[in-house]
């Protein structure tokens, strides 16, 4: 897959191509059925697919206060497009110059950019200042400029559209699994693993320290089963999402026990996948009855993911 920064001019040899545009922020069910539908066209029309996404949020620009934790970082969604045999990914820093485009410009920018055979967006998009480029617009503009405008419908779960905010607050209720179904996939992060407090080594179960995204979406605080994809082998792992409390800690960590693994995996790079929430997390009387509690905690692990298929990406 071929990524570009910004959008820029068309270069000789640069393919036609099926454009589709948005956050895709998680790569969810939603997203997906828009880009087997730019498959498709692209096939019939003989284009490539390409894909225009903004980074960061435009809501972080516009709207400090509330912009929204990312379910996938910029490198998360780079690996999970490439992985759907999109051709191209165009990734346009999203600034106040750019919010102020009107739909207009925006669109001769984008003929700038792509020789564009079928324009394809989702349910709810708009594009250019104040959403001023919605679909009749689009259709306007591409039957003066020779392309079409195609429109998926939303993909539902129960009476609601898949959407990425919705995923967010499923996640925030400690829902791993119910943001797998809309997500269609498991919700994963990828880390490097970092020095910590060795903590879990003195209680006799050494975890791994997972880095934190600045802007990564992460479930509610608790104790997770997880798989944990090392040099390209999964193992199973008991994982705490929160703050230690027992101890007294204040920073928010992801710590990791491998079952069954042994090595040294610091500075290492995982792919971490949260498969069930066990439990919430919670203060203990004493040290000893926390370890009782993690070694529960690692039985209900195995238990659950000895007979369980590890993650296909």
């Amino acid at each position: 897959m071929r990524v570009d920064s910004g959008l820029g001019r068309r270069q000789d040899g640069d393919a036609p191509v099926v454009l589709t545009i948005g956050i895709f922020d998680g790569v969810h069910r939603g997203h997906t059925a828009l880009l087997d539908a730019a498959g498709g066209a692209a096939r019939e029309s003989g284009a490539e697919t390409a894909l225009l996404t903004f980074d960061p949020h435009p809501r972080c620009v516009l709207d400090p206060p509330r912009c929204p934790r990312s379910l996938t970082t910029l490198a998360e969604k780079r690996s999970l497009l490439a992985a759907r045999s999109l051709d191209r990914m165009v990734v346009l820093a999203f600034n106040r110059e750019v919010s102020g485009w009107g739909a207009e410009q925006f669109c001769d920018l984008l003929l700038e950019a792509f020789d564009i055979r079928v324009l394809l967006v989702g349910h709810d998009f708009a594009l250019g200042h104040k959403r001023q480029g919605d679909v009749a617009f689009l259709r306007e503009y591409g039957r003066r400029h020779g392309f079409e405008v195609e429109q998926v419908g939303a993909v539902t779960a129960g009476e609601e559209a898949v959407s990425s905010s919705l995923i967010r607050s499923l996640l925030g209720e400690g829902d791993v699994s119910g943001a797998a179904q809309l997500l269609g996939r498991p919700f994963f992060m990828d880390a490097t693993v970092e020095h910590g407090e060795e903590v879990g080594r003195h209680l006799g179960f050494p975890t791994a320290n997972l880095s934190i995204a600045a802007d990564k979406c992460l479930p509610a605080p608790g104790v997770y089963a997880m798989w944990v994809r090392v040099d390209g082998a999964w193992h199973a792992a008991a994982t705490n999402v929160g703050y230690r409390p027992t101890f007294g800690g204040d920073r928010l960590t992801v710590e990791a026990y491998l079952l069954d693994f042994s090595g040294d995996l610091y500075d290492r790079e995982v792919r971490a996948v949260f498969v069930e929430r066990l439990r919430e997390e919670r203060v203990y009387p004493s040290v000893d009855e926390l370890v009782t509690q993690i070694g529960s905690d690692v039985a209900d692990v195995r238990s659950l993911l000895d007979a369980a298929a590890p993650p296909a990406f």
